[in-house]
């Protein structure tokens, strides 16, 4: 009973050692459909921005069992994507800046990695994202745009510390909204104002210029004196002065607009004390309201 019980003992250790000694199993080679499928792939992430699952798909389609050229090129755009990837880190802190290691990092949604501390660089697409940062039930969320290339670009979430107990939080100090002055745009509406009156006074003059008179040669087939000339010298003045007044409205638009776009913004309560106004005024000669502002 005993020699029994030995043989399988070692059998048992022979089969142990067995397992030890064996290989580890390796993934089977990609076929040659998938080389070409992934090949084709890796190309259409990279033209959507998708630089992480291109750089997946050129290392599939870049493997030795792969057709020569199918491996050469996607060797080679791995190494493009490898210039392009960005890269991330992420930490968290209180308000007094010490480092919250037990914080989940969530971006656009999904777990990127539960524990902080690591100091790892992370892979991510350009563009805009939202990194959600978990620490004890509380959140804290940042938004970024990462450019292509960006290389261990660090991203931080805050956490400020309990308060006091029966005090009430302290309001964070808000930032004046930025405006741009509106004045500008004032003058944009009086000179569209401007455009539309010139238009209407063009079509006028031109309407009533005579058919027998040639506003490009200032001539008319009639007599002298015919009534028609000073027919013809008022449409005249109407598209001169159409002309006059319409050039004036496009050219106070166009200044107009660009002066408001290039100007910097200032804070509301600024903007409101530059806003134009209308302002009584008394001399020796009479009253009147005069337009007051910074344009």
């Amino acid at each position: 009973m005993s020699t029994t019980l030995v043989s399988i003992a070692g059998a048992g250790a022979l089969a142990g050692a067995l397992l030890l000694v064996a290989p580890a199993a390796h993934a089977a080679p990609p076929t040659k459909e998938e080389c070409v499928d992934a090949h084709g792939k890796g190309q259409d992430y990279r033209e959507a921005g998708k630089l992480v699952e291109a750089s997946k798909a050129f290392q599939v389609c870049g493997d030795l069992a792969c057709p020569d050229l199918v491996r050469n090129d996607c060797s080679r755009f791995a190494d493009e994507i490898e210039r392009l990837q960005p890269t991330v880190t992420f930490a968290a802190r209180d308000g007094a800046q010490r480092d919250l290691i037990e914080t989940a990092v969530f971006v656009d949604g999904a777990l990127v990695t539960s524990r902080l501390g690591d100091g790892t660089a992370h892979e991510i697409d350009p563009g805009h994202h939202t990194v959600r940062f978990v620490h004890a039930g509380q959140d804290s969320i940042v938004e970024v745009v990462v450019n292509e290339g960006e290389k261990g670009r660090a991203i931080v979430g805050t956490f400020m510390g309990p308060t006091a107990p029966g005090a009430s939080p302290a309001a964070a100090p808000s930032t004046p909204e930025a405006k741009r002055p509106a004045a500008p745009l004032i003058v944009v509406g009086l000179g569209a104002a401007a455009a539309a009156a010139g238009g209407v006074l063009l079509g006028v003059g031109f309407a009533k210029l005579p058919s027998v008179c040639s506003l490009s040669t200032h001539e008319c087939a009639a007599p002298p004196k015919d009534p028609v000339f000073d027919t013809a010298s008022n449409a005249v003045t109407l598209v001169n002065v159409g002309a006059v007044v319409g050039g004036v409205g496009v050219l106070a638009v166009a200044g107009s607009l660009i002066g408001y776009f290039v100007q910097p913004r200032r804070p509301a309560q600024a903007t409101a004390a530059l806003a134009p106004r209308l302002v009584p005024w008394v001399g020796a000669r009479g009253t009147g309201l005069t337009v007051a502002g910074s344009f």
